[in-house]
């Protein structure tokens, strides 16, 4: 059987796919990825723990490949493994209905 490689650059769709299969988020959605860089994009982020993408000093730029922004693979996973996502996780399902009188 052929070894599976990783490849160079990576979109937000397959790199949700590939945190999850790494081990690194229970679960993980290409929204939940790019709602992650845009919050740890922000100044109120420190330097060192910013999002590794984008125009910023110390960000290495997205390579655009027609509307897609892809990342570099082996940094985000670095990035990942160093900073790993937090969060709610995955929506549990139905809630019970909200009592109008509270």
């Amino acid at each position: 059987m052929t070894e599976r490689t990783d490849p160079d650059y990576i979109s937000f769709t397959d790199a949700a796919t590939l945190i999850v299969r790494r081990g690194l988020a229970g679960s993980m959605t290409p929204r939940g990825l790019r709602y992650m860089a845009t919050v740890r994009s922000s100044k109120n982020t420190p330097a060192g723990q910013r999002w590794p993408f984008g125009d910023g000093p110390a960000q290495r730029p997205y390579l655009i490949a027609g509307k897609t922004r892809m990342m570099h693979t082996e940094t985000l996973l670095k990035y990942l493994e160093e900073y790993p996502p937090t969060g709610r996780g995955p929506d549990k399902g139905q809630r019970a209905p909200r009592d109008p009188e509270e």
